[in-house]
């Protein structure tokens, strides 16, 4: 009997490529693969799962949550490759043994199995090059020039490839003697440029106020040339201070090869692989908040396997720079008269948004046309400044954002925490104050006190999931509510509620009470990754000048 419901679709995260899609994509890797070659990189291919243990914890890749894990009948647990560099790594310590420099070309799909889906590929695929044997300025400026060349020859337009440094990371914290936890969390503030995060978690440690200050100005150390001068004032660590010269003399290099127009600088920028041990860079483009392309120097990955090699390499998302190359044209088509291209704000409506174009007038911003009430426009445009705005719901503004739709937003942490979406925090705009809270009836205390199982209703479930669990450790049961969260408890749905409270009137009116606080909540703004990067003077001068006016 013939099927009545066939399964069509892919499953969540992976997708089908046919047409002229397929033989754009297929074009392109050979075109890669050529301009690789040509550069003396010999090809290389590993298998699509590995072992688990080449992508474990200590080896410093992706999270073993994040890997698609199963087992062979003897009981081995298998990956399917999430990052190409740890698997090249392995072949070349079992087969490369005499011959140095190694040069390496690649292509093949990688697999991460991300918590949320959200427009984002669980499945890629990676063209890349790797350069072992060679721990020499030298070699970092041949990757990053054969980076650039193949993006040039691609036909990419519109790029910038960021560079940071690891190492100047790691002295600093030697320095400060921040172990391993502390250090987690101040890398991933750092890198997403969240300076308040940043400074509240150094205001528990005792170093030096200039440490302090040096680890938070890295948030903002971006920009060219002059973002080295302003990180070697900052600080006399004798460790630091050598890995900055060793990017200036990446620049020098990269300088005489006529590349410079190409290269920034951003000390922020920390990956979460933990084997890269000193210059990682990333290339942006228009179209999208991930980089098109990845890289930096791992020089003990292969001591994981047996060897001593420093090595260095890159990997091209060959998705992304597809999305890249036809998004080329977005600068035309998104651009003032003088060819200045529009900065976007996404704002979220109602009291924030206000609050938030009262600030902007504060900075010399304005955009008369929202001011009407009876307008019916959807975007608003200052054509003197290049600005465009338009008003979201709060949940979609992170969205906009993330996806390149909005350069720049402004929403509540409530928000960002629960979307976990990919952008940049800059600023707390300091307005929009309230808390989080677990509320209910005063007899609901004693049971949060015992860590007994309780029911919570919320509408924030991420954000209660990682305060029970991560923080209190205590077994919840969660429910997902949208609206009129207070009368959970009262029917008796819940125990307690997780909701955000601004003055607990209402809570006290019927019967309820704050019983305590998850997080301290207000306005942000937040940054596009690739904005960032595309359009670092504008945005850093808005950022600088709100800063000054808060």
């Amino acid at each position: 009997m013939k099927n009545q419901n066939p399964l069509l679709h892919t499953p969540e995260g992976v997708r089908d490529i046919y047409g002229n899609e397929f033989v754009q994509k297929f074009e392109l890797q050979q075109l890669l693969y050529r301009i690789l070659a040509g550069r003396g990189y010999q090809g290389i291919e590993t298998p699509t799962f590995e072992f688990f243990d080449v992508f474990s914890r200590e080896v410093g890749t992706v999270s073993s949550r994040e890997l698609y894990k199963f087992f062979d009948k003897e009981g081995n647990t298998l990956v399917l490759r999430p990052d190409m560099t740890p698997s090249i790594a392995r072949a070349v310590s079992k087969y490369f043994h005499d011959e140095t420099p190694i040069r390496l070309c690649y292509m093949g799909n990688t697999f991460i199995n991300y918590d949320k889906y959200q427009g984002r590929l669980k499945e890629t695929t990676q063209m890349g090059a790797e350069l072992m044997g060679d721990g020499s300025v030298a070699s970092d400026v041949e990757l990053l020039s054969v980076l650039i060349e193949a993006l040039q020859e691609a036909g990419l337009r519109e790029f910038q490839v960021s560079v940071g440094q690891v190492e100047f990371f790691k002295a600093l914290l030697r320095e400060a003697g921040i172990g391993n936890a502390a250090e987690e969390s101040l890398r991933r503030l750092i890198s997403d440029k969240n300076r308040f995060g940043a400074e509240e978690l150094l205001a528990s440690y005792d170093i030096s106020e200039k440490l302090r200050a040096t680890f938070l100005e890295m948030a903002t150390l971006t920009g060219g040339e002059e973002a080295l001068q302003k990180a070697r004032s900052l600080t006399d660590n004798a460790e630091a201070l050598e890995a900055l010269e060793r990017l200036q003399e990446i620049y020098e290099g990269l300088k005489k090869k006529g590349y410079e127009k190409y290269v920034t600088f951003d000390l922020s920028m920390l990956s979460k692989y933990n084997y890269y041990t000193g210059i990682i860079f990333h290339a942006y483009s228009y179209g999208y908040g991930e980089p098109i392309a990845k890289g930096g120097r791992y020089d003990n990955l292969l001591s994981h396997f047996g060897r001593e090699l420093p090595a260095v390499g890159f990997a091209i998302v060959v998705d992304q720079l597809q999305r890249a190359l036809r998004n080329d044209a977005e600068k035309k088509v998104n651009a003032t008269d003088d060819g200045k291209r529009y900065l976007t704000f996404a704002l979220t409506k109602g009291r924030l948004a206000k609050k938030t174009l009262e600030l902007l007038e504060k900075v010399g911003i304005t955009c008369e046309e929202m001011k009407d009430p009876d307008s019916r426009k959807l975007i608003f445009v200052n054509e003197e400044l290049g600005l465009k705005f338009f008003l979201a719901k709060g949940p979609d503004v992170p969205t906009y954002v993330e996806y390149g739709a909005a350069d720049i937003g402004v929403v509540g942490k409530d928000t960002l925490v629960e979307e976990g979406r990919k952008m940049y925090e800059v600023l707390d705009l300091g307005f929009g104050k309230c808390r989080m809270c677990v509320c209910g009836p005063e007899s609901a205390r004693e049971k949060l006190a015992h860590q007994e199982q309780i029911r919570v209703a919320t509408k924030y479930p991420d954000i209660a999931k990682d305060y029970f669990y991560n923080q209190k450790h205590q077994t919840v049961e969660l429910i997902k509510l949208n609206g009129s969260i207070e009368l959970a408890p009262i029917v008796g749905l819940s125990d307690v509620i997780v909701d955000i409270v601004e003055t607990g009137s209402t809570l006290r009116e019927n019967g309820l009470g704050v019983l305590e606080e998850v997080m301290p909540l207000s306005a942000r703004m937040v940054v596009n990754q690739v904005s960032m990067k595309m359009e670092s003077e504008r945005i850093t001068k808005l950022i600088q000048d709100l800063r000054a006016a808060l």
